[in-house]
């Protein structure tokens, strides 16, 4: 019997040089044919299923069937079964980061490492596409739609190992997911088709606001708040004022929403949202407050008419008024001759001081304005009159 390759040709030491040579030239040829070989990963990752928390989604095409045939054996076409599949978010099964996008196809890959990938085939839109973005698992990295296979919106998923390029030497995995579904290489065509699977969520659901307007300040004019949720799935519910009930959800399968401050009426609110999660898990958060203020402030009560013996600077004062909702910010008055007169003169305060006034007849006219620019009617409330200087006294 031969001794062995490694211990003839490259164990000894002691060898001709010639051969020793011919040794290494083979392991070298024999490591680069390695290098080359798509190698599986040691133990394959269990992936979470990449559709929306708590939807029944079906396998409508599975393993070794119609174009799941090649180097993408393992693959699985998923469609939702109790609504639409198109724009349904799609979630990353494994955290990793964006590896290529295809336009034409709808394609996002994702690398997780070790030569491991995920590719999401046939979405309307990505999340992003830049390389190198990173998606943890359970997060959403796209929408599903038809790109690439028109008229069948569908979610074409497969999990594969790659040579280092990432494209040479792809071989699809048999899958299995967290949420216990499991689906080996059991022989012959569609494998695992007609199945119907449910992810779960990975956390708490998580509730993100969005709104130009700011906490603490009045509005006198309609503010939209938009909200979104995370790890959700379950449904969600909203109120004003006070948290949602935990009863079950007002919107079941919603994942995000808005509301107008409008509809909540004047005063001061905070917007609450209750989400669920497909395993029932429940998070609340509120956003807020904030202030909606319409109605404009009463007109100051009418005063006696101050009546004066000779020109003069005269202080006219007005019973204070109170707007209940923003506060009142103060007062325009116009102090003329024009019984319609306006004026920009402003004050803070219920009384102004006026410029020396000759004699004649003076309109005091007033409008209170709130604090977020609510204005009242222009009104008279009262008269200055002025004497004309007496010759005979």
């Amino acid at each position: 019997m031969s001794p062995s390759l490694t211990r003839s040709s490259c164990g000894n030491p002691f060898r001709r040089h010639r051969k020793f040579s011919a040794c290494a030239l083979m392991l070298f040829v024999l490591s680069l044919l390695f290098a080359l070989t798509p190698q599986p990963v040691a133990a394959h990752p269990t992936f979470v299923l990449p559709t929306v928390p708590g939807e029944r989604w079906r396998i409508i095409q599975g393993y070794a069937c119609g174009t799941h045939n090649a180097w993408d054996r393992y693959s699985l076409d998923l469609a939702q079964v109790d609504g639409p599949t198109y724009n349904a978010p799609i979630r990353a099964a494994l955290g990793g980061t964006v590896w290529h996008w295809q336009l034409s196809s709808g394609t996002l890959i994702l690398s997780h490492g070790n030569r491991l990938f995920t590719m999401y085939t046939h979405l309307s839109r990505a999340v992003t596409t830049q390389r190198g973005a990173y998606f943890e698992a359970g997060q959403v990295l796209g929408y599903a739609g038809d790109r690439g296979s028109p008229g069948i919106p569908h979610l074409h998923f497969t999990a594969y190992t790659a040579n280092s390029d990432g494209w040479s030497g792809r071989q699809s995995i048999p899958l299995r997911f967290a949420e216990g579904y499991n689906f080996p290489e059991i022989g012959g065509c569609n494998q695992h088709g007609g199945r119907i699977v449910v992810a779960s969520s990975l956390r708490d659901p998580e509730i993100h606001f969005s709104s130009e307007a700011e906490t603490g300040v009045w509005y006198n004019t309609n503010q939209r708040i938009e909200f979104t949720s995370e790890w959700s799935g379950g449904g969600l519910s909203q109120a004003w004022n006070s948290e949602p009930a935990a009863d079950q959800p007002q919107f079941p399968g919603s994942f995000d929403g808005y509301a107008n401050l409008a509809d909540a009426g004047e005063g001061m609110h905070t917007l609450y949202v209750r989400v669920w999660g497909p395993d029932g898990r429940q998070s609340v958060a509120s956003f807020g407050p904030f202030g909606y203020d319409t109605t404009p402030p009463p007109t100051p009560a009418s005063i006696p008419d101050m009546r004066i013996q000779r020109p003069s600077v005269v202080i006219v004062p007005w019973q204070p008024v109170e707007d209940e909702h923003s506060g009142l910010a103060g007062y325009r008055v116009y102090v003329g001759p024009d019984p319609a007169g306006t004026s920009t003169w402003f004050t803070e305060e219920p009384f102004v001081r006026t410029g020396l006034l000759g004699p004649g007849d003076y309109y005091v006219r007033v409008q209170a304005i709130d604090r977020v620019d609510n204005k009242s009617e222009w009104a008279t409330i009262g008269k200055v009159i002025v004497a004309a200087p007496d010759s005979d006294e």
